[in-house]
């Protein structure tokens, strides 16, 4: 047990030797593939043989394998036989180079530098693409002060944001500064350079990292600025008034960009001196004062004046504006927050990104204020003016455009309700439901609902021709089984506008297969699930054929072959993509069809629910980020969105067969009959088990590139459909003057927990003649 005069010694004899580690920061490196080095090494760990060792060179050259090919699933035994491969013949114990780190007294086995520094940047593709990684390893960034500049320069180091990072502090790590500064209590008194440095050099021991122990002063700053290079930027989050000052007048005269930022409100100051020559410093804030005298300045009363138009005094947050007021009263110095510096950091390590590799070229100030843009909302007191749509005045045009004809039955409000409430369970395009139905003078009339049709994927509105077609049968059905008879006629010459009337009368028997079809207008739905494969009654699908070209010039084609069904999930995951990436598809998809959670879904009662999808929880997340257009547009640049397509070929190889039908003329009129017949082969099907998915964007964009007048294809995207076209008609065998009314998917699952919803009847449905409204 030693005696209190022993503890002493011991300890100071011991912090003086500690003083040999206090200023290294640079592991040093051992190659022992080369002997000389082998031999050093040896003796390295014979002298301390307390020094830990951790060798993970088997789990890096892992990532290394996978890394290189990505498309590659890998099992265990194929890992380790192509880290043999990749290893040639090496010994995996020389393989790489062994980092010795004096501070920590710790050895670790790594790849060099090179396959290094391709595992750790990997996870940043394609968010940062090789490209653009080479393009940043050349880069040179110098970061004064580190406090908000040490989480800039970590963030930076860890996206290798640049080849070469100059760091400046002269301060050493206080306890106080623990409430910001990620660090640990045995780097008090140790300086701030060094602290940063060791944890970079503990993520990537091959990043340059220069020191400037003194900070930066009149002295040194020229060197800090261009010497091994001119800095690419300078990152200022220094405290020193007059450094900032001239640190930015020698940067403007180098063209050399500064970027600021202020944890408070996270302000962000950015001047682009490389681009912009003659821009004042500091925004003009400084341009009328005197930095030589602002240095002889003593007392912080006397450097208010300079120093209040650079900070922004009625730009602070509240809390801030109180704090100001409190120091040296209730606190020594201004607050910051670690939530505040880390934020800011990554921030402006993110905006440094993109500064260098020409992805910003903005100057001025910006303020990233959390409590702006999230905050509990205030109540709103008052009745909101609900808008009222008026109805259209169905009356006066089926005057004007239709002759007088009163004959037939009249119908009951209750018998019309129910009829109308079938028609509208049919299918329509993104839950659309282009239908508005008017009932006068013992005449149902059915109208095409402009305000929901045209949309992008609804052409020439062959998609809501298709949907009133299968609106039509179901009214029909709905009419046979409730002993009706009608007369009804489609009027081509009308459209779009008016599509349809009917006439009733009693004293009609269904048939047992108008029985079978009605009694699954209530449970009949989109199925979107993957599905099973199941093996297929040849009969079944004659059955479902003779139905569908019941009447009609219809045909019905089925693809059952496997490497057919591979292609045609192909075709429908490039179509849907292609959706994605045109601007006003993609716009349509988000804020028209898509409805993003429940309560807007009940809201508006049409779209289709994200909720309604039955996708995974991953699958849900992926739709959710397709939202944001500028995502989507990176996507598209870098050939991007494979992933998006893989649902598409999943489904597709999972379906037991992919039906199309079609009808020999291109018009109007062909789709309106296609709609009566997908109904009536979908309520079939419904009735023998299987469930049905439509995958009609692909028919829609050759509709597009073929038949729509004012199409806005580019030249790029019609070959493109063209060639998917091609490929499209040689695996169905038909050809391009033909309508393609409607591509599904057949198969068996469980039916769909949430299906869409539909307007109320009073929002579809409507009474009275020109003289009278009801």
């Amino acid at each position: 047990m030693y005696l209190n005069k022993d503890i002493n010694k011991f300890i100071k004899e011991f912090t003086l030797k500690n003083e040999l580690y206090r200023n290294s920061y640079t592991p040093v490196f051992y190659r022992i593939s080369n002997v000389e080095e082998e031999v050093k090494f040896i003796s390295l760990l014979k002298e301390k043989p307390y020094i830990q060792v951790f060798d993970t060179i088997q789990n890096q050259l892992t990532d290394l394998v996978k890394g290189l090919s990505p498309s590659t699933i890998f099992n265990e035994n194929l890992i380790k036989e192509t880290i043999v491969n990749h290893l040639d013949g090496a010994d995996i114990t020389k393989y790489g180079v062994w980092a010795y780190y004096p501070w920590m007294e710790k050895v670790v086995h790594i790849l060099d530098e090179e396959e290094y520094v391709l595992v750790r940047t990997n996870r940043n593709k394609h968010k940062i693409t090789q490209e653009e990684q080479d393009h940043l390893s050349k880069k040179k960034i110098g970061v004064m002060g580190l406090s908000v500049g040490q989480s800039v320069s970590l963030t930076i180091a860890i996206e290798r944001g640049c080849g070469e990072l100059r760091i400046a502090d002269f301060d050493v790590l206080d306890l106080t500064n623990l409430n910001r500064i990620r660090s640990g209590i045995q780097n008090i008194d140790l300086k701030k350079t060094v602290i940063v440095a060791r944890e970079i050099a503990e993520i990537d021991p091959y990043l340059k990292v220069t020191c400037f122990h003194e900070g930066i002063t009149e002295e040194n700053i020229d060197t800090f600025l261009t010497a091994g290079g001119k800095l690419d930027l300078l990152i200022d989050e220094c405290d020193s008034f007059d450094i900032k000052i001239s640190s930015r007048e020698k940067a403007k005269s180098l063209g050399i960009p500064v970027l600021m930022e202020g944890s408070d409100r996270c302000t962000i100051d950015i001047e682009r001196f490389d681009l912009e020559p003659d821009r004042p410093v500091l925004h003009g804030f400084v341009k009328d004062m005197d930095m030589q005298v602002f240095k002889s300045l003593k007392t912080m009363d006397e450097k208010i004046p300079y120093i209040a138009p650079v900070t922004g005094v009625e730009t602070l947050s509240p809390r801030m504006k109180a704090s100001a007021i409190e120091i040296m009263s209730s606190i020594s110095t201004w607050p910051q927050l670690a939530s505040a510096v880390t934020y800011g950091g990554g921030i402006s390590a993110d905006i440094s990104r993109k500064i260098l590799l020409g992805q910003l070229k903005v100057s001025g100030r910006f303020w990233i204020d959390m409590d702006e843009l999230i905050f509990d909302a205030e109540n709103e007191s008052g009745d909101k003016e609900i808008e009222v749509q008026k109805t259209p005045d169905f009356a006066t045009y089926i005057k004007t455009h239709l002759s007088d004809d009163s004959t037939g039955e009249e119908l009951t409000e209750d018998l019309l309700n129910l009829l109308i409430t079938a028609a509208n369970k049919a299918p329509s395009g993104g839950n659309n439901q282009p239908w508005l139905w008017h009932y006068g003078n013992k005449t149902l009339h059915l109208f095409l609902n402009k305000p929901v049709s045209g949309a992008y994927l609804d052409p020439d509105y062959i998609s809501s021709y298709i949907s009133l077609g299968a609106a039509i049968e179901n009214l029909l059905l709905a009419a046979s089984v409730n002993e009706l008879k009608v007369e009804w006629k489609l009027t081509p010459e009308l459209l779009p506008d008016h599509v349809a009337l009917f006439k009733f009368s009693k004293g009609n028997v269904a048939t047992l297969f108008e029985n079978q079809l009605a009694a699954q207008i209530e449970s009949r739905h989109t199925n979107r699930k993957s599905g099973i494969k199941h093996d297929l009654d040849v009969n079944e699908l004659k059955l479902l054929e003779t139905i569908a070209s019941e009447n009609t010039d219809v045909s019905l084609s089925w693809i059952t072959d496997n490497d057919a069904l591979k292609t045609l999930g192909e075709i429908a995951g490039d179509a849907d993509l292609l959706r994605m990436f045109i601007p006003d598809a993609h716009s349509d998809f988000i804020e028209k069809e898509m409805r993003w959670t429940i309560e807007e879904t009940n809201d508006t009662a049409d779209g289709i629910s994200i909720h309604s999808l039955d996708l995974t929880n991953n699958d849900q997340i992926g739709l959710r980020l397709m939202k944001d257009k500028k995502a989507i547009s990176f996507l598209k640049s870098i050939n991007g969105g494979s992933a998006f397509k893989k649902l598409a070929l999943k489904q597709f190889l999972n379906s037991s067969a992919i039906g199309l039908i079609t009808i020999p003329q291109v018009s109007p009129l062909s789709y309106l009959k296609g709609g009566i017949a997908v109904e009536k082969l979908w309520l079939k099907a419904a009735d023998l088990g299987y469930q049905i998915h439509p995958m009609n964007v692909p028919l829609i964009f050759f509709y597009k590139n073929n038949f729509e007048q004012s199409s806005d294809l580019s030249d790029e995207i019609k070959a493109k459909i063209s060639q998917m076209h091609g490929t499209f008609r040689g695996i169905f065998k038909i050809s391009n003057d033909i309508a393609e009314v409607f591509l599904f998917r057949l198969f068996k699952a469980e039916s769909s927990p949430v299906k869409t919803i539909r307007r109320p009847l009073n929002k579809t449905l409507s009474f009275g003649t020109a003289e009278t409204t009801y």
